[in-house]
């Protein structure tokens, strides 16, 4: 199938393959496949402008750095990596400056190009390369009644500053 492919799930449901979520990361175990071993659990993402960086893992050694290009696989229970080496457990979170955390970035609120605030980040979809192909952002609601979610491509994001995400002219 082609990356980002809609087929019909159970009942009805469309489902996009080869796509991939920050929820499909966050709270699973990393198992080395050399040491027969789990490392960690993921606890946050590392982004670069609109690509996945790096996996911050927790574990017994403290929490270290796992760069999104070591992934063996990401399956339903678990990511597995080559050897707990790959991680580094001495580098925080300080991979660059421009570098974000997925707790940083959904506190983000987006603006258009028009300058219309169009919500706050939600969360994103990547492909199986770490790249964002689409952001979900929501405007506020009560206890999530009344929200509203607009889908914006990767493509029309402009930036991830530090204050907010811009994007063109949805």
């Amino acid at each position: 199938m082609e990356l980002g492919t809609t087929v019909r799930g159970l009942a009805g449901t469309v489902v996009r393959v080869n796509l991939m979520r920050t929820k499909e990361f966050v709270g699973k175990p990393v198992i080395s496949m050399a040491d027969g071993a789990e490392i960690g659990k993921v606890e946050d993402l590392i982004y670069v402008g609109l690509n996945l960086s790096a996996l911050v893992v927790k574990g017994e050694r403290g929490e270290g750095l796992l760069p999104f290009k070591s992934i063996e696989a990401n399956g339903p229970d678990a990511i597995t990596i080559e050897s707990y080496t790959l991680i580094d457990w001495n580098a925080g979170h300080t991979l660059a400056p421009e570098s974000r955390t997925t707790h940083e970035i959904k506190k983000l609120k987006v603006i258009d190009a028009e300058g219309k605030m169009i919500g706050h980040m939600h969360d994103f979809t990547m492909n199986r390369q770490g790249s964002i192909e689409e952001i979900s952002v929501r405007t506020d609601g009560v206890f999530g009644l009344g929200a509203h979610e607009t889908l914006v491509p990767g493509s029309k994001v402009r930036a991830i500053g530090t204050d907010m995400i811009t994007v063109d002219k949805t």
